[in-house]
């Protein structure tokens, strides 16, 4: 099992690896508000939200963990003219990009990314970004191991 950090660090390699995304951040939406007039954009944002975290199996030795985020993909219009649509247009197949790195991308795992829904973003964070954003579940194997167990 991965840790959180592991696992945000993996979107993160995924968005820089992308051709297109220029930032990548994690973190609250408090956070999200106040990077996104200090960024460069296409932007991608990753919130964690409730998550059912590790579910194990009936004998309580393994399972599934699952952590789950919204998953922003947000640019401004670089033209005064520069349409929404296509900005939204471009940024929803971001996000398909990313979940696709994860699923069948440049390494064997045992994890895996499932979007569960999209919702756009019109004018949001002071008038400007557009995007999409997709409530996405992270899950990957779990194992309880007594052998890594901390103690003194």
């Amino acid at each position: 099992m991965k840790t959180y950090k592991q696992v945000v660090d993996l979107f993160e390699s995924a968005a820089n690896n992308h051709i297109a995304i220029k930032a990548f951040d994690e973190g609250s939406l408090d956070y999200l508000d106040a990077r996104s007039q200090n960024t460069k954009y296409p932007y991608v944002f990753l919130r964690p939200v409730a998550s059912p975290g590790l579910v194990q199996d009936f004998n309580g030795v393994s399972g599934q963990r699952s952590l789950t985020f919204e998953l922003f993909a947000l640019d401004v219009p670089a033209l005064s003219n520069q349409s929404p649509r296509q900005i939204k247009s471009n940024t929803e197949i971001y996000i398909y990009d990313l979940i696709s790195y994860f699923n069948n991308g440049p390494t064997q795992r045992t994890d895996y990314v499932v979007l569960q829904g999209l919702l756009p973003v019109d004018e949001a964070f002071n008038d400007r970004a557009y995007g999409w954003v997709g409530t996405i579940t992270y899950t990957d194997e779990a194992v309880s191991n007594y052998c890594t167990y901390p103690q003194l």
